[in-house]
């Protein structure tokens, strides 16, 4: 059922990036907007799921244990584990070109977003790239990491949320350090 929903919307996702390229200025505006939108659906895609227990998580084709006192709200995804949030967009190669960007745009053009650091993390002896924001909000201030690359053949993006900042690879909770290290 999920994974069904999380298909039609990357499906949807891939075709309207292969025409990427093709795009005139004001096409590539619209198809930002298209593509937040569908990461935003893919997201109230899974609020709508039941409420089935989820023991185990899907990272690059790999499962991994959902740690206890952690939610995992889908296979993709774990929610206010040790204060941090986490989930994991699959892309693929083409994608991975032009995904990431819009992404982390989006983040980047927010009025929230105080500050904006590189970072890079190794995940099962990859380089991921990309993104810390510290942002201000009605709780005060938070901070998001995403990062994008390829783990075990998999393209993948990387979305962290987090109240703590993360400056390096002690500052992670345990579930965490089994997935990346800061570089």
């Amino acid at each position: 059922m999920h994974n069904s929903k999380i298909s039609v919307n990357l499906v949807a996702l891939r075709r309207y990036t292969v025409r990427w390229h093709s795009l005139k200025k004001n096409e590539k505006l619209n198809m930002k907007r298209i593509i937040l939108l569908a990461f935003i659906a893919l997201s109230i895609n899974s609020y709508g799921q039941s409420e089935k227990q989820i023991d185990s998580l899907n990272y690059a084709h790999m499962k991994i244990a959902v740690p206890e006192n952690c939610t995992a709200k889908s296979e993709y995804e774990l929610l206010d584990c040790d204060g941090i949030s986490i989930q994991w967009i699959y892309l693929n190669k083409e994608m991975l070109k032009t995904v990431p960007n819009q992404f982390i745009g989006q983040f980047t053009n927010q009025k929230t977003t105080k500050k904006r650091t590189e970072i890079k993390v190794e995940s099962f002896g990859s380089e991921l790239t990309g993104y810390k924001f510290k942002m201000k909000n009605s709780d005060g201030i938070s901070y998001r990491i995403i990062v994008y690359g390829t783990v075990n053949n998999q393209p993948l993006l990387l979305n962290i949320g987090t109240k703590t900042d993360i400056k390096e690879t002690a500052d992670l909770n345990g579930f965490l350090k089994t997935l990346i290290e800061i570089k």
